[in-house]
């Protein structure tokens, strides 16, 4: 199917789109919401706490915003076609754009990584984007975007996160293999690989305070850049992947030059 001429070139706008981001209650998934917001996209927010998800659509309205929200499990296989639908009940339309920004992390090496560890990480980060990814192109016919959020550690080992590196490397492949698969439906499907984030994430899962608290310092000396992404810099990113039509199938770091060494 080849691109409409009225399309050829344009980026995609936003404006009246809905936008379904998972995790949307906090970090990175609040900052997408923000900034796909200010583009006059109606929003969709998804994620386990109904009531993170509430006080971020009570931000948002205060920007006239036009929000739903759908607490759920993304590791339940019905949950994702029964976000969709909420989507369609709130808006009379279909999700345009996927943000799966969901997921967990466990610092365990791999030797000490527990089953239920091991399938908790997996169901979260490959699961449930794979559930999503696949109810989303069901729903939509034509001309839309899927941007997972991966990480450095889909691209470079890292001691002492075994299962989650393992489950970015999958959701890297999933992104590539969904590009091609949908590139004739003119849907564009991307990844944006942070490293270390200003954000919840970071700070959770140490096995002492000690090593929370010194988590950004520690981080800090790695990066070339010499400091950690904001939230906000990866929902810039991310907005950039789903605005780009002929941008599809990429992995687009965002490291501050961490994988370049």
């Amino acid at each position: 199917m080849s691109t409409p001429s009225s399309t050829r070139g344009a980026p995609r706008d936003f404006n009246g789109r809905v936008v379904l981001i998972t995790g949307a209650g906090s970090g990175v998934g609040l900052e997408c919401a923000r900034v796909f917001a200010a583009q006059g996209a109606k929003l969709l927010l998804v994620g386990r706490s109904a009531d993170k998800l509430e006080a971020a659509a009570a931000e948002l309205a205060e920007t006239r915003a036009q929000t739903a929200i759908c607490s759920g499990d993304v590791t339940d296989s019905a949950f994702a076609t029964t976000a969709m639908e909420a989507a369609q009940e709130s808006f009379a339309a279909p999700v345009e754009v996927l943000i799966n920004n969901a997921g967990v992390i466990v610092r365990r090496d791999a030797v000490d990584t527990s089953d239920d560890e091991w399938r908790t990480v997996m169901q979260t980060n490959v699961d449930g984007v794979f559930y999503l990814s696949r109810a989303f192109a069901q729903q939509l016919v034509y001309d839309g975007a899927i941007v997972n959020v991966s990480s450095t550690c889909g691209v470079v080992g890292a001691a002492g996160l075994a299962a989650y590196c393992t489950s970015k490397g999958a959701l890297n492949q999933l992104t590539r293999t969904m590009a091609l698969e949908l590139a004739d439906k003119q849907i564009n499907v991307n990844a944006v690989a942070p490293g270390a984030i200003n954000s919840p994430m970071l700070f959770s899962e140490h096995a002492t305070q000690a090593a929370a608290d010194s988590v950004v310092e520690r981080n800090q000396s790695s990066i070339p850049i010499g400091d950690v992404a904001q939230p906000e810099e990866v929902a810039r990113a991310v907005l950039f992947l789903a605005t780009e039509r002929h941008v599809t199938g990429t992995i687009l770091s965002l490291d501050g030059g961490y994988t370049a060494n």
